[in-house]
């Protein structure tokens, strides 16, 4: 009869009583690795040179509400129309402002400025090792509220305060540079546009007066009018007289005095009103029947003037405004809550580094004599089964 194979002894099943048995009895070597492990990363970490932090708190300034906003309400839309937008927007065609506090130009300014390749023991390491050191030790928080918090870590707490505080000034700087420049663009495209401009409108005004000169011309439509008018007046009267013609002719015969006094004035009517339309006069020095071209050519003109005039008077205002933002200093961040010198490291961390590599070590040495346990289990199985 076959003995059952005990299930203790099988390979395909884990003895976890025995490997907790084994954890027990070699848990002084587990804590023995732990503490020296502590303890010797935490020798390292006192060499380590302590850093402080101070941070700042700003926010951007709320938009301008003043008169000269109102006065100027349609310049926003005419810049982007002209694809020329504000700093700081939040449009698709537009630049958060806080790109530019990750320029490149603001980080190698700060390191310059407060010497951080020697604060950092790097003097002999490139740009990019300092730059990311840097990095490390700056923190820019742009918060749900909408205010900027800006952490700053050095080995001085007081260059740290000042390092904070310099970060803004320098972020401020650097803003209204790019604003300058961006203003210089837009102002240069606009003078050039109004140049274009003022000697379109020259020549449209040199037309204008050629016509004025020539045909007498100055306002079509109410010569026109007038000229309606009194050629009407002229059929009119014509129509009158001839009605009272035909009333004497009938009554007295063509023959007598009065009809042929009445039929003169008739003739000498009906020549006038034949020179209204044929002589010029009427409607400046030009015939009616040659009025409507000339006159219609005149209002094309005229409307080309008209159009190019006000666009250059609603563009003269975004030309001032662009002048101005080449000259004005404004901050884009106010700073809210000063940097104040710390009065403790802020990092490193000595007993959280300590504690974290001690407890890594033990959980090291544990997952070790797993492994050694469950090798020799396997070593110690019969090879066939």
């Amino acid at each position: 009869m076959t003995q059952p194979t005990s299930t203790a002894d099988s390979p395909a099943s884990f003895p976890s009583t025995d490997l907790i048995r084994l954890l027990l009895k070699k848990w002084w070597l587990i804590a023995i690795v732990s503490v020296l492990t502590g303890f010797g990363t935490w020798l390292y970490v006192r060499t380590l040179p302590e850093y402080f932090k101070s941070t700042v708190n700003c926010v951007p300034p709320r938009t301008d509400n003043t008169g000269l906003t109102g006065a100027l309400g349609g310049i926003s839309s005419t810049l982007k129309d002209f694809g020329l937008n504000k700093l700081g927007g939040k449009g698709a065609d537009a630049y958060d402002f806080i790109a530019l506090l990750f320029t490149r130009t603001l980080r190698d300014t700060m390191i310059a400025r407060f010497n951080l390749a020697e604060e950092y023991d790097m003097v002999d390491r490139t740009a990019d090792e300092i730059r990311e050191e840097f990095e490390s030790n700056l923190d820019i928080d742009l918060r749900p509220e909408g205010n900027y918090e800006i952490s700053v870590w050095s080995r001085d707490p007081k260059k740290a305060a000042l390092m904070a505080e310099t970060f803004v000034r320098e972020a401020n700087l650097l803003t209204n540079r790019v604003q300058r420049d961006e203003a210089v663009k837009s102002a240069e495209y606009l003078e050039e546009r109004v140049r274009r401009m003022d000697s379109t409108i020259s020549a449209l005004g040199d037309s204008l007066a050629w016509y004025s000169r020539t045909y007498m011309i100055f306002s079509p439509l109410d010569q026109a009018k007038s000229a309606a008018t009194a050629l009407a007046s002229a059929k009119e009267e014509v129509l009158k007289q001839e009605t009272a013609l035909g009333l004497l002719e009938s009554v007295y015969g063509s023959g007598d005095p009065q009809v042929r006094t009445q039929k003169s004035l008739v003739e000498q009517l009906k020549k006038q009103y034949g020179q209204l339309q044929v002589e010029p006069g009427l409607t400046g020095n030009v015939p009616v029947k040659d009025a409507a071209g000339i006159g219609i050519s005149y209002l094309r003109v005229f409307a080309e003037f008209e159009a190019f005039s006000k666009l250059k008077a609603f563009l003269l205002p975004t030309l001032e405004q662009t002048r101005l933002d080449m000259n004005k200093s404004t901050p884009s961040l106010l700073v809210v809550d000063a940097p104040v010198v710390a009065e403790k490291k802020d990092r490193p961390k000595r007993a959280l580094i300590s504690a974290g590599a001690a407890l890594g070590s033990g959980i090291l040495t544990m997952l070790i004599l797993m492994i050694v346990f469950a090798w020799r289990r396997l070593m110690r199985s019969p090879a066939g089964a």
